[in-house]
């Protein structure tokens, strides 16, 4: 079993491995996890079980994701766009860290700009 050696204690004085950096799913917003797992449902539907992950230019993925985002701040009702948003930028994510070579976004690539400290 792994064990960083830090402990964390409840008030029941049972003690934990530290989870520092092992991310926090107790705090994932699992109303959003279900549209995303509605969303990938209808995709699969449409396009066949795991289609997106045979690649997907990240700037297909962005480019979307605003659309949905455009679509949702003008109000149009007429499919979820949040929800659409949501998946577009979850395998923009998923392409750059499983697929980079899907990575053709000048500004991302390892080739561009990434040293630019300019903040968001």
């Amino acid at each position: 079993m792994k064990d960083s050696g830090s402990r964390r204690e409840f008030d029941t004085g049972a003690v934990r491995d530290i989870q520092h950096g092992k991310g926090r799913y107790d705090l994932l917003p699992w109303e959003a996890i279900h549209e995303l797992a509605l969303h990938c449902e209808a995709g699969a539907l449409k396009y066949g079980e795991r289609n997106c992950e045979k690649g997907i230019p990240i700037h297909s993925l962005i480019d979307s994701a605003f659309r949905h985002l455009s679509c949702y701040m003008r109000g149009m009702k007429d499919e979820p766009h949040l929800r659409a948003a949501m998946w577009n930028i979850a395998f923009a994510i998923w392409m750059e860290k499983k697929k980079p070579e899907m990575q053709d976004i000048s500004t991302r690539k390892e080739d561009g700009h990434e040293n630019n400290k300019t903040k968001c």
